[in-house]
């Protein structure tokens, strides 16, 4: 299954220059936050297949004006074609805003779910705005990931974690951007890729951050 998966950078060559045929196989779209509404309506006209999305820090305007055609996956566990898509919007912050969270608020939303994880049998695509603690976050606090992400990437093992947020390059081999951890395939989606769901995944490179973390009291 082809995946189109979308994040933070709305793309020119997507908005201006359309190409039906490079979007031709795609069978799903994702995005992990941080477009506007009308973006996201425009991919699913375009493209007319399902589009679930997240909401970044910088979708606030979702609470009125969701986008069209779309269907949110946030704090949502949803299966398509077999697939098992779970999602978490939002990153972290000590301020109280839409999207923005402490560990503890997102470790209460990821417990709140782990019934319906172990009713599914699991996970197969991690979808989330902010990343996962030591696994592609930022230097700074806004774009530190989120201890409770790391915990569902070591504990349920999706097959694909994607995810937004840190602006990075959208050169499909940069291993910033694309890289194996444990049984995981991770992915910054700034910008637009398609994944092979099926195959492209085999041939990812393995690396591991080399990044100390711990799961507070609270998260256990």
């Amino acid at each position: 299954m082809k995946i189109l998966v979308v994040a933070d950078i709305e793309s020119k060559y997507i908005w201006d220059y359309f190409d039906p045929d490079r979007f031709r196989d795609v069978e799903l779209i994702l995005s992990c936050g941080d477009l506007s509404a009308k973006y996201l309506s425009f991919l699913v006209t375009m493209i007319p297949r399902p589009l679930l999305y997240v909401p970044g820090n910088h979708d606030k305007s979702y609470k009125t004006r969701p986008p069209e055609g779309c269907v949110t996956v946030d704090d949502r566990l949803l299966i398509y074609k077999g697939l098992r898509i779970l999602g978490f919007g939002g990153c972290k912050s000590q301020r109280a805003a839409d999207y923005e969270y402490t560990d503890q608020q997102m470790w209460r939303r990821v417990r709140g779910m782990e019934g319906a994880i172990r009713k599914a049998g699991g996970i197969d695509i991690l979808v989330t705005h902010a990343p996962a603690l030591g696994l592609g976050d930022g230097p700074d606090k806004f774009h530190e990931g989120f201890e409770a992400f790391r915990y569902l990437d070591d504990t349920y093992k999706p097959k694909i974690h994607f995810y937004g947020h840190r602006h990075i390059s959208t050169n499909p081999v940069d291993r910033r951007a694309i890289y194996e951890y444990d049984k995981t395939v991770m992915i910054n989606a700034c910008g637009y890729k398609i994944v092979d769901y099926d195959e492209e995944m085999r041939q990812m490179p393995s690396y591991v951050p080399p990044r100390s973390f711990h799961f507070p009291f609270f998260g256990r």
